[in-house]
């Protein structure tokens, strides 16, 4: 995944996430970082361990070829909260080519080809494991909570 916000506090300047390294300590484990559970993946964007993708369809566009999606990343899709002062460090890794390359480098995905129909498919069972019940959960916010107080207060 492209690297975007100030990371972990790993590097020379503080600015890296090493990701999986922080746990094992073992420096094969750099820039690895968990998958979470597909269920509800339809719901859960932004994508990736930064929320770099703010599409479904993007995230799965650079998981199709890992490394040009770091290199060719378009910063303007990230949803990030505005901080004036502190903007400048959030692409900081991403604009360095030698932190790219190795964080390209780092991943085990190489590309693969599929069709427009292939790939279609794919969003299409990603979007199945969520349960359309689910993206409108409104019904299920209670008028009250036990201590008797009103939720819209």
């Amino acid at each position: 995944m492209p690297q975007i916000g100030p990371g972990k506090g790993d590097g020379f300047d503080a600015h890296e996430d090493f990701g999986r390294e922080r746990v094992t300590t073992d420096s094969a484990d750099r820039y690895r970082f968990r998958t979470p559970s597909l269920r509800k993946v339809a719901l859960t964007g932004p994508w990736g361990h930064d929320g770099a993708y703010d599409a479904l369809s993007a995230v799965v566009a650079h998981h199709l070829a890992p490394a040009e999606g770091i290199e060719h990343y378009d910063p303007e899709q990230a949803v990030l909260p505005p901080r004036p002062d502190l903007d400048a460090i959030d692409f900081v890794v991403q604009s360095a080519p030698h932190r790219r390359a190795a964080i390209a480098a780092a991943s085990e995905l190489g590309p693969v080809d599929l069709t427009p129909d292939q790939v279609d498919a794919l969003l299409a069972f990603l979007r199945a494991l969520t349960d359309p019940a689910s993206i409108d959960l409104r019904k299920e916010v209670p008028f009250q909570v036990p201590s008797g107080l009103p939720v819209w207060d």
